[in-house]
């Protein structure tokens, strides 16, 4: 999994995580610490560090694929970025079009 994705992930739905799980995962996507580093501070072994990162991600993935937060505000974020460049080229209508269809599904 990329870097961003899991930050995007852990940005969208790191609340609905554990508290220890959330902090390992914001340890180590959000502070750049390693796993020993985490470990070290964690009171706990590496494996562990491993292990709880790999569920987090998992349960991360799973809330994406079931609840589709992500997909949604990236569909919706391209579609006004295309009633922005409409809007540019000074085609007005379908710049509305565009924003009268997100305004539907908001």
């Amino acid at each position: 999994m990329e870097f961003v994705d899991a930050c995007l992930l852990l940005d969208f739905y790191g609340q609905l995580l554990t508290e220890r799980t959330r902090t390992v995962l914001e340890m180590h996507f959000s502070e750049d610490m390693s796993f020993s580093e985490i470990a070290e501070q964690e009171g706990i072994s590496r494996q562990a560090i491993h292990d709880t990162i790999r569920r987090g991600l998992s349960s991360l993935e799973e809330y994406e694929k079931k609840l589709g937060l992500i997909r949604r505000f990236s569909e919706q974020k391209s579609t006004v970025r295309q009633a922005v460049d409409a809007m540019d080229k000074n085609n007005t209508a379908h710049a509305r079009e565009l924003l009268a269809g997100l305004y539907d599904i908001l």
